[in-house]
């Protein structure tokens, strides 16, 4: 694969199919940006209307090209595409571009041409981007291959869109803010080279040091995965994910033709994969500023300096919305800024100045910040007032921070009076932002590859199968061949401790007397349930008595809810009444695991009990889990600091248990993807005793791959 995408990108010659003399269409604008933009490869135009186009003999089919092609770029009406692949695989070129729209984006006819170019491809063993898409640059060859209006500067960050609008507007942007690219590729509709495809070859690169990411939709969620958790390693991925809200993925849908996942699942799988989310547009283009001009922050310790208070709580806030603290100063360091700064400056961090600072100031402070080994970064503010001296304050922010090992993010609160500072940092390396809230976020953002790449380091995806897997297969294969998809609780409670998850003690009894005897062994107050596939919402029925402390009370509970079974659904299969021991617990939390058909199998942990769907204080992510992910799913929700600490008459959790019981509902929805759903609500907890004490499976007859990650 690496060998057709080196073809693809750095080729030696290029076909452009559809190149024309018509200025107001794509394939012109294609064949003059890439002999405009220095390409010094050979360039055949083909078209069959016209001889000659700029000086350059133009071909009317690309087998009349004498020469070998390494690159065709299409621009002509999608239903000659297919065709034309023929052509190709005659000739032997082994990479191609699609620009040609009219692909699944518009419909099944599109989806239909889309599939017989694919099938085309594979047949000749040809890659290609596309189609719908605007094409590529490789600023290192001097490669402008698109029809965007201007040649990207040249950096070592890549960028891939999904939206050629967005490809556009990112590269006319980057350079009025002097940043460069090796690559940028418009990836379009994605119908053979897609996202995995892309940050596996360019993570390879050198020449990249940073990749980023808009994207509308994710068909293929395991090669992403695996390719992002490789390259994260030694570089950045960052992603803008459009599409959060239900109306946003219909618009992805109609825009792209692909189908837009549950966008809660995307941001479990970028956190799982180390990839950093970026909120919007404005957010990419600060990470981008971000990454291509200052170090990684090895730590989320930053300190803020400003020559206004204001700004300065600005900031402080925004530490405090992504749940972190500015850097707490040392005695020594807050003893050297003392030595020169005026009495009244803040003596904490924000380290306010005063607003009379003039450069020299500034410089002392940052060469102590920049010393101080509790600091991780630095955001400067400045704020133009009368005796404020804006450029050669930039002046010196670019002086003391060049060479340093940690990020420094100037903020640059004004207009007019800063327009000659800004323009100075912003082509001195210096990454400028408009408010301290856009900083800190750029920040902790940026912080947090370091944070994800750690984690996935420390992940392990070794798979043990459960012990017991014999004893649950079994159950599951007589299930399955009864027909029988949706388990009661009995039958799920006999997998669910089959596989080391504790569940409070239950029996089923399938007569009253069985029913007291069961009570005995297991030692009053009892809660009796209906066991019955076909009474799922067994309080709803009046199937679930608590509280039952004594033989007499069982019997007539025993015979009510027969009774109540059978006035709630007439021909419902009873297999017996449910005796369970009563628990209790401090916390009422659930664990539940689902299919999604582009993610796969998926875990859920957070507050359970009957409000979870009101509060979705809960988080996801992918079997298998280790130990580092599930202690993640824990500490991701509100309610872990209650869990941890305790409250009030309420004693704190043994968080390891928790993890540990994340690890087996893990490992059992991966040994058997028969599992389609599975759900335990109320897990019960109370200090280190933990009960499943309700909880059901449905099953479906499969057996394949159920995980994104192994």
């Amino acid at each position: 694969m690496e060998n057709t995408l080196d073809t693809l990108f750095n080729p030696r010659s290029i076909a452009i199919v559809g190149a024309t003399d018509k200025k107001e269409k794509v394939g012109y604008a294609i064949f003059k940006n890439i002999i405009e933009g220095g390409y010094k490869g050979k360039v055949y135009p083909v078209n069959r209307r016209i001889d000659s186009l700029e000086g350059y003999r133009v071909y009317h089919s690309i087998t009349e090209i004498p020469d070998e092609i390494d690159l065709a770029i299409i621009s002509i009406p999608i239903q000659y595409v297919p065709q034309l692949f023929d052509q190709l695989g005659e000739k032997g070129v082994k990479a191609a571009v699609v620009i040609s729209a009219g692909g699944r984006e518009t419909g099944e006819d599109g989806k239909k041409i889309e599939e017989e170019i694919l099938r085309k491809a594979r047949m000749y063993g040809i890659r290609f981007l596309g189609p719908n898409c605007l094409g590529f640059a490789n600023t290192i060859i001097d490669l402008n291959a698109n029809f965007g209006l201007d040649k990207p500067l040249k950096g070592k960050t890549a960028f891939i869109s999904q939206s050629g609008a967005l490809f556009t507007a990112i590269m006319d942007w980057a350079n009025q803010e002097q940043i460069g690219f090796s690559y940028a590729v418009s990836i379009g509709n994605m119908a053979d080279i897609d996202f995995g495809d892309l940050i596996d070859y360019l993570g390879g690169k050198d020449e990249v040091e940073t990749i980023l990411i808009y994207m509308e939709s994710l068909p293929e969620a395991s090669k992403f995965a695996s390719s992002a958790r490789r390259v994260i390693r030694n570089k950045p991925v960052i992603v803008a994910k459009a599409g959060r809200s239900e109306t946003g993925q219909k618009a992805a849908v109609s825009h792209t033709g692909a189908i837009a996942g549950k966008d809660f699942l995307y941001s479990a799988l970028f956190k799982r994969t180390g990839v950093v989310r970026s909120e919007n547009v404005l957010q990419l283009f600060d990470l981008t500023e971000a990454f291509s001009k200052q170090p990684v922050p090895s730590g989320n310790r930053f300190v803020v300096v400003t020559n206004a208070g204001g700004p300065g709580v600005m900031a402080a806030d925004q530490f405090d919305r992504w749940g972190i603290k500015p850097a707490t100063l040392s005695r020594s360091t807050m003893e050297k800024l003392s030595s020169f700064l005026p009495p009244v400056w803040s003596h904490n961090n924000p380290v306010d100045i005063i607003g009379d600072a003039s450069p020299e100031r500034y410089r002392k402070t940052l060469e102590v910040l920049f010393d101080a080994r509790e600091v991780d970064g630095i955001i400067c503010i400045l704020t133009p007032q009368y005796m404020t001296r804006p450029y050669e304050t930039a002046q010196v922010f670019h002086q003391v921070s060049t060479g340093k090992d940690k990020p420094f993010y100037a903020v640059l609160m004004g207009g007019e009076k800063l327009k000659e500072a800004r323009y100075f940092l912003e082509t001195h390396g210096v990454p400028v932002f408009d408010t301290p809230e856009e900083a800190v976020d750029t920040a902790f953002l940026t912080y947090q590859y370091t944070y994800r790449k750690a984690l996935v380091e420390e992940d392990s995806l070794k798979v043990e199968r459960g012990k017991n897997y014999q004893a649950v297969k079994e159950i599951i294969d007589r299930k399955l061949e009864d027909g029988e998809y949706l388990l009661t609780e009995y039958d799920t409670k006999r997998i669910l401790s089959l596989y080391g998850i504790p569940v409070n003690s239950t029996r089923n009894a399938t007569t009253e007397d069985e029913a007291v005897r069961f009570a005995r062994e297991i030692g009053y107050p009892v809660v009796l349930k209906i066991n019955s596939p076909d009474i799922l919402h067994k309080s709803d029925a009046g199937c679930v008595i608590t509280g039952i402390s004594d033989e007499s009370s069982l019997r007539q509970a025993y015979n009510r809810i027969i009774s109540n079974a059978r006035k709630y659904k007439k021909d419902a299969r009873i297999y017996g009444v449910i005796v369970e021991e009563q628990v209790e617990g401090d916390f009422e939390l659930v664990i539940g695991s689902s299919y999604d058909k582009i993610f796969r199998q998926y875990m859920m942990f957070g507050m359970g009990g009957t409000m979870v769907e009101f509060f979705k204080d809960v988080s996801f992510d992918f079997p298998p889990l280790s130990g580092v992910y599930a202690h993640q799913m824990v500490e991701s929700t509100k309610i872990y600091r209650l869990l941890k600490n305790g409250f009030r008459d309420k004693q704190p959790v043994e968080i390891d248990k928790l993890v540990d019981i994340l690890i087996d509902v893990s490992r059992l929805v991966v040994d058997f993807p028969q599992v389609r759903e599975l759900d335990i609500n109320p897990l019960l907890v109370r200090g280190s005793q933990i009960y499943a004490v309700d909880g059901r499976i449905r099953l479906e007859s499969v057996d394949q791959k159920n995980t994104i990650l192994v």
